[in-house]
């Protein structure tokens, strides 16, 4: 009897201990480099500085870069994590906000600092977003968004600014609260509360201060509409206290800082609430100006049943019951059928039948060498699809042509294969490329509209 006792707490004890084994928190899938993360970032800073009001007060920063020492230097002492050179700038901004941007500039807004209860409610917040930094968050969910068109331009760099947030504004990527970039999944928040709470521990602050001011700020949140842009882009993904409690369960023993504010902490607060209201912002332009080829822009006839999409580059025909999106840098252009487009994980849209069209740089003339390029990089973005032939020499608009044949898997068919054709064409501003894509059983049809579209166009 004791041994038919024994052997069920045995079985029950070696669960427990299974289930209590440390969720690891990684970055996921990434098109990006570090490096270009790096890039990204920095660009990305220096068009924020231009727009809204950096603060230079002593007391405000001294607290900040006080803080973010403390927290670099926890990341640096665990080597599994990736190493980014943060930076950390106070803004004049009386709303609830902190963002932080790829590769490690990041911004705290006053609004946040007057909120806070005290400086581990502060170093909550900056770990979290340096969590998100971390974890690549930002470059993950904007590699996830358009799997065809981001390998090309991060590989080739698009026509137009040769800067990385340049080439991502033609995709339709820009730093908005809406932005892939900025708003993340709550899976994402989840994961940089973990890792944020354990960079707090070996900082030496309460990694509970972190979950106590995002639930302080719930609470408060249906008193007004300052926190609108905090919880834009930080979804709750629930039990914040509990899960890092769990979490806590696994750190070593420490003495963090007194929960109780500090006179520097409450003199650095009382700072920002008297602070005078920042100048307006000025207005962001809608549209980025066309580039121009020196000549009228190109124009091309529709067959029955088609309507024609005009750029300053080219023009071409496209069905008319057809959706038609033409990016900010007037080149890029996304053509999908009626249904064409599927909601992808991170809440994009992908074109699972329709046409991708853009305008590479590159690096020569060679039609041949270009296409390979841009085809290697297609695969290599895309795991599931494959090249099923050789390219088909054609012409398009008086011009030497290739047609490359590629297949994957349907994102709006399931279970079904999709079909894929990538159309190259040297212009004169770079490899003109449209890639052709339709689940396999509605090829048939789609193959004769294509065909139609790449007779009609012009450049």
């Amino acid at each position: 009897m004791i041994l038919r006792r024994l052997i069920p707490q045995l079985v029950l004890s070696a669960t427990l201990l299974f289930a209590q084994k440390q969720k690891v928190v990684k970055p996921g899938f990434n098109l990006f480099s570090m490096e270009q993360d790096v890039q990204l970032g920095r660009e990305a800073a220096a068009q924020i500085e231009r727009e809204m009001q950096i603060v230079n007060n002593p007391r405000l920063t001294g607290l900040i870069d006080r803080i973010g020492r403390k927290l670099m230097a926890a990341n640096a002492a665990d080597g599994k994590n990736g190493q980014f050179p943060f930076t950390f700038k106070v803004v004049n901004d009386p709303s609830i906000n902190a963002f932080a941007l790829p590769g490690g500039p990041m911004f705290i807004q006053t609004g946040l600092i007057a909120a806070a209860d005290n400086e581990g409610q502060v170093a909550g917040v900056m770990g979290h977003e340096m969590a998100h930094v971390i974890l690549r968050h930002g470059t993950n969910q904007a590699s996830k968004a358009n799997l065809i068109q981001l390998p090309l331009a991060v590989a080739g760099g698009m026509v137009g600014d040769n800067s990385m947030l340049g080439t991502l504004a033609q995709l339709g990527i820009g730093l908005g609260a809406n932005s892939v970039l900025m708003k993340f999944s709550r899976n994402a928040e989840s994961d940089a509360d973990l890792l944020g709470a354990r960079l707090l521990h070996a900082a030496g602050y309460n990694p509970v201060e972190l979950a106590r001011f995002f639930e302080k700020l719930e609470a408060e949140s249906g008193k007004g509409n300052a926190l609108t842009q905090f919880f834009a882009s930080h979804p709750n993904p629930g039990n914040r206290v509990k899960n890092i409690q769990a979490d806590m369960q696994f750190y070593p023993r420490a003495n963090y800082q007194p929960d109780a504010p500090s006179a520097d902490f409450l003199a650095a607060k009382a700072e920002a609430k008297a602070l005078p209201a920042p100048p307006k912002r000025p207005q962001q332009s809608g549209t980025a100006p066309a580039p121009q080829n020196g000549g009228p822009s190109p124009d091309t006839a529709a067959p029955r049943g088609f309507r024609v999409q005009r750029t300053p580059l080219y023009a071409m025909a496209y069905p008319e019951d057809w959706q038609s999106q033409l990016a900010q840098d007037q080149v890029s252009l996304t053509l999908a059928a009626a249904d064409g487009l599927v909601r992808g994980q991170n809440g994009q849209n992908d074109v699972g039948h329709g046409v991708l069209v853009a305008i590479n740089q590159v690096r020569s003339q060679n039609l041949d060498q270009e296409t390979d390029a841009l085809v290697r990089g297609l695969l290599q973005g895309n795991p599931g699809v494959r090249q099923t032939g050789n390219a088909q020499r054609i012409r398009v608009s008086g011009q030497a042509a290739l047609l490359t044949p590629l297949e994957g898997r349907s994102g709006l068919k399931r279970g079904e294969k999709e079909i894929i054709r990538v159309l190259t064409v040297m212009h004169s501003r770079g490899l003109f490329h449209a890639v052709l894509v339709a689940p396999e059983s509605r090829w048939r049809i789609a193959e004769g509209e294509y065909d139609e579209m790449i007779r009609s166009i012009r450049f």
